[in-house]
């Protein structure tokens, strides 16, 4: 008799429920079952990419009544922001490659992504955590101004994509499923308004890792198709930026200037073989340590730039690099006919960077942390930092991609030139892909050996 009861109630629950849904539906849009009521603002998004991986129905609400807020057209680049960026694009990379860089390593960092994971983390921080986080990032640029200029930077990457020449730039905020983690209004936000990230409410699991590594996988179109191994068991948060890049040459070079079996002497002093793209460039630059040029990319908004040490020790270079070298470097090409050969070349790299930022001055994020922004209740340290980034450069254009992952748990309370100028890129060098309407290097990486992927 009792079981009969039970499934009677079982029965007339269903019933119940199936009519409930058909009201629901009779006035609103068919709704899919795995659904995330905080849907990104596609019509403003910087990339019209399909909508991420489902989370079984789970959702952050605080992001329900929130949207993109993309900046205004007319709005133009903080100049203490940029200089303060392009400090830690260079002091980041030279910090975070130096010791891959010593055993001839091929590297890629891209700074800009890493500034957009820690610039959300930036704003659950107060106190002496947020202040050094500040000071690494932008050069003491108080966090309203860089949340705006960061909120230009993903505005512009919109109007500024054509077919030939894209970049997108895509962020997310994934929160382990605990009643007692519940996000801060401001946080959330700030997360949605000025990152545009997608926010999400997970286990934690191996499904949630499936998951967070697709979406990874979507928004850098597939080079990077896995961003965490696994989840150590302590992580409450992963805050994560994509970029892709996916450019083609303004003059892309002809088959006659591609040059099969030319010789590169790599890092360990051997020559190998290797295919050069061999061309006339229009943009020489040099500072006495080092020469280079610049190669625009299809549209003008992106160039790419090779710099070759005057010596030949690349390890010495980079060590010895200051914070606005690339910049000026960038800012003071002439116009002048300038010889080349780069090589081509296609690599992964990855690197974990809490040790690195920590180095650089932002230890209190890690150690002593002040993230009480972040949660309504409780505090929390960051982790790990982990970074991957590819690459792949032809005689057709230029494919790279990034990836960055904020980790968060629990905290308790030079020879003389000729007349023509030649850079014959046949030895260790360091490259950048600039934007060329902020001078920011979006990338920047080495190249020891072209035939190592």
């Amino acid at each position: 008799m009792f079981k009969r009861i039970v499934s009677a109630v079982i029965a007339i629950t269903m019933v119940m429920g199936m009519m409930c849904s058909c009201s629901e539906s009779s006035s609103s849009e068919p709704a899919s079952p795995n659904s995330i009521i905080s849907q990104p603002d596609t019509s403003d998004s910087p990339s019209s990419q399909p909508d991420a991986p489902s989370t079984n129905g789970d959702n952050i609400e605080l992001t329900a009544n929130y949207s993109f807020a993309k900046a205004p057209d007319n709005s133009s680049a903080d100049a203490d922001f940029i200089n303060g960026l392009n400090g830690f694009s260079a002091e980041l990379f030279k910090n975070a490659v130096k010791s891959d860089l010593e055993q001839g390593k091929n590297t890629l960092i891209s700074a800009e992504s890493v500034a957009f994971a820690l610039g959300m983390t930036a704003n659950g921080a107060k106190g002496n955590t947020l202040k050094q986080m500040q000071d690494v990032m932008a050069g003491g640029v108080e966090l309203d101004r860089f949340n705006k200029n960061m909120n230009l930077l993903i505005s512009n990457t919109q109007k500024n994509n054509t077919e030939d020449s894209k970049l997108n730039i895509a962020n997310s905020v994934w929160v382990k499923d605990r009643e007692d983690l519940v996000l801060t209004q401001q946080f959330a936000k700030n997360c949605k308004e000025i990152f545009n990230a997608e926010m999400f409410r997970a286990p934690f699991d191996n499904g949630t890792l499936n998951k967070l590594n697709g979406w990874v996988n979507e928004k850098t179109d597939k080079m990077i198709p896995k961003i965490l191994e696994n989840f150590t068991g302590d992580e409450i948060m992963c805050l994560v930026n994509c970029i892709a890049f996916d450019s083609k040459w303004d003059k892309q070079y002809t088959d006659k200037q591609v040059r099969e079996d030319q010789k590169f002497t790599n890092f360990k002093g051997d020559r190998i073989s290797c295919t050069m793209l061999c061309s006339t460039e229009k943009n020489y630059v040099e500072n006495g340590r080092a020469t280079g040029f610049v190669k625009n990319y299809k549209g003008g908004k992106y160039a790419f730039m090779a710099v070759l040490p005057n010596d030949n020790s690349i390890a010495d270079y980079v060590s010895s690099m200051t914070k606005d070298e690339i910049a000026k470097l960038y800012a003071g090409k002439t116009s002048e006919d300038v010889i080349t050969k780069l090589p081509s070349f296609t690599y992964d790299y990855d690197c974990e960077l809490s040790k690195t930022l920590s180095y650089m001055g932002m230890s209190d994020a890690f150690s002593n942390p002040d993230f009480t922004n972040l949660f309504e209740k409780g505090n929390a340290a960051i982790s790990k930092v982990i970074h991957k980034t590819h690459i792949e450069l032809d005689a057709k254009g230029t494919k790279a991609a990034a990836a960055t992952v904020v980790t968060m748990k629990e905290a308790a309370i030079a020879i003389e030139p000729d007349e023509t100028k030649q850079v014959i890129l046949d030895r260790p060098f360091v490259y950048a892909i600039m934007d060329t309407e902020t001078g920011l290097p979006v990338f920047m990486g080495t190249v020891c050996d072209p035939s190592v992927s």
